[in-house]
């Protein structure tokens, strides 16, 4: 098996990482800037391929989406128009972070593994480098745990917390950080075990940032049971993306 198809298999039977991680690298293995060069077929085979991965993961389809089925002679150009149309993303979105409120000293739980978190956090952690981290280790998979890792890995002040214990912590933590999937007006789609984070910090008063981007917005959410849970929207969550920061109360939000 060629390292071109190997890189595909391995993306569609990831159940580890967030859905901008997996973006990445599609956008890598399809724009050729990983040193592969795919074949029509292959690039067509590709395109199929990848839309196996769980509908969950809204902003992969909505590049599929955007490449449509044909590969075509421009596909490498067409896949690094779009990659540069959204590489700012990650850096907007720690801007809208940093205007909400001041981050020195601030202790702030994370739950599982996501491309956008670890982005904010490193463009966040630059104007706040004295933050302070607990990360959950995030069953069933323990995604969290690499996530730790990584952010050990760049200085970043981390702990590892046990799942169960975290919502018990909601009242000795300034704020929750997660990642999204998808969102409509009612709720977001993130990895199980965000609901009860988020009941537990909204019960005690502390806010929860939910760290996405416009294109994860849907019109009503779907998602596999598996690994994925909605989490209602309600006062004390707010969602952060490159076009805002916005207060979320179910069934009355207005992204735009």
């Amino acid at each position: 098996m060629d390292r071109f198809t190997k890189q595909i298999h391995a993306i569609v039977a990831d159940r580890e990482h967030g859905s901008s991680t997996l973006l990445q690298w599609i956008l890598d293995a399809l724009s050729g800037e990983d040193g592969t060069s795919p074949t029509r077929s292959q690039q067509r085979w590709a395109l199929a391929e990848l839309r196996r991965i769980d509908r969950s993961m809204v902003v992969v389809h909505h590049l599929l989406d955007t490449l449509g089925t044909e590969p075509g002679d421009d596909l490498p150009e067409r896949v690094r128009a779009y990659a540069r149309q959204w590489s700012d993303i990650p850096a907007r979105v720690a801007r809208q972070l940093l205007s909400v409120r001041d981050w020195h000293n601030a202790l702030v739980l994370l739950h599982s593994h996501s491309g956008m978190l670890l982005s904010a956090i490193e463009h966040v952690h630059k104007s706040a480098p004295d933050m302070h981290f607990w990360q959950t280790r995030s069953l069933p998979g323990e995604e969290g745990v690499s996530q730790y890792r990584r952010l050990q890995d760049r200085g970043v002040a981390c702990e590892l917390v046990d799942d169960g214990d975290a919502p018990g912590l909601a009242s000795s933590i300034d704020a929750v950080w997660l990642g999204v999937d998808q969102f409509d007006a009612q709720c977001f789609v993130n990895k199980v075990g965000s609901e009860p984070i988020t009941r537990a910090m909204t019960d005690a008063a502390n806010p929860v940032f939910v760290l996405g981007d416009s294109r994860k917005q849907v019109r009503q959410v779907q998602y596999s049971t598996a690994l994925f849970e909605a989490v209602p929207f309600a006062r004390g969550v707010h969602l952060v993306t490159e076009r805002g920061v916005f207060q979320t109360v179910s069934g009355t939000n207005n992204f735009s």
